[in-house]
């Protein structure tokens, strides 16, 4: 596990799903038009401008956008840029706790869905207080940062103190878990991929339409 305590950057652009963490305090412009900038507001605001989309955010503010784009961060901001994908633009707020069931009394929502199977997906992990999670791992990276409460995360050899504003990466297949005790904890993390999603062949709208006789017959 890297771990970023304050402003700085972790670099995961190696890895199968090019990326990159920045925690910002400040002003930054991210002019690829080939990236994804996903975030949350920690601390402070936010202002996020795109071409068509400007979106204040204060702390507990999420975001999805594709570059171009500038943040001007009043406080401290967590942004992932995603190589090599546009996302369908999605700002919100993140909630008190998630309402997807997760693994030891955890829970999660999907803040920013995949628009096609197999796209990135950022999501609110809350983790009440007394959490001892199972340890587990993933197949591809995670980037994410801590919102709100306090914990620790561990693996085999290595034991990392959580608090607001740290912000970590987790390699592929690292075996790793979460604990709480006092406090609850809430993570917003980016996983950049997805098994699961919308095709051309299996969504809503092409779902729930059914094609009737012409009218008249």
């Amino acid at each position: 596990m890297k771990v970023l305590r304050g402003v700085g950057a972790i670099d995961a652009m190696s890895t199968m799903y090019p990326a990159r963490l920045h925690v910002l305090a400040g002003a930054r412009a991210f002019d690829d038009v080939a990236v994804t900038i996903y975030g949350a507001v920690v601390t402070g605001r936010a202002k996020i401008r795109t071409p068509g989309l400007v979106a204040e955010l204060e702390a507990g503010g999420f975001f999805g956008v594709p570059g171009p784009c500038e943040i001007v961060a009043d406080g401290s901001t967590m942004v992932v840029e995603r190589v090599g994908h546009r996302a369908v633009p999605c700002v919100g707020r993140i909630e008190q706790r998630g309402r997807l069931v997760y693994i030891d009394g955890c829970s999660d929502t999907i803040l920013c869905p995949p628009a096609r199977l197999g796209d990135p997906v950022l999501n609110h992990l809350h983790f009440p207080a007394g959490t001892k999670q199972s340890v587990h791992i993933h197949p591809s990276v995670r980037l994410g940062v801590v919102m709100r409460g306090r914990g620790v995360a561990f693996g085999p050899s290595w034991e990392e103190p959580l608090e607001p504003g740290t912000a970590f990466l987790l390699a592929e297949h690292e075996r790793h878990a979460f604990r709480t005790e006092g406090s609850s904890m809430d993570v917003v993390a980016f996983h950049p991929d997805s098994d699961w999603g919308p095709t051309d062949a299996a969504h809503p709208m092409l779902n729930r339409t059914y094609v009737c006789k012409p009218l008249g017959e």
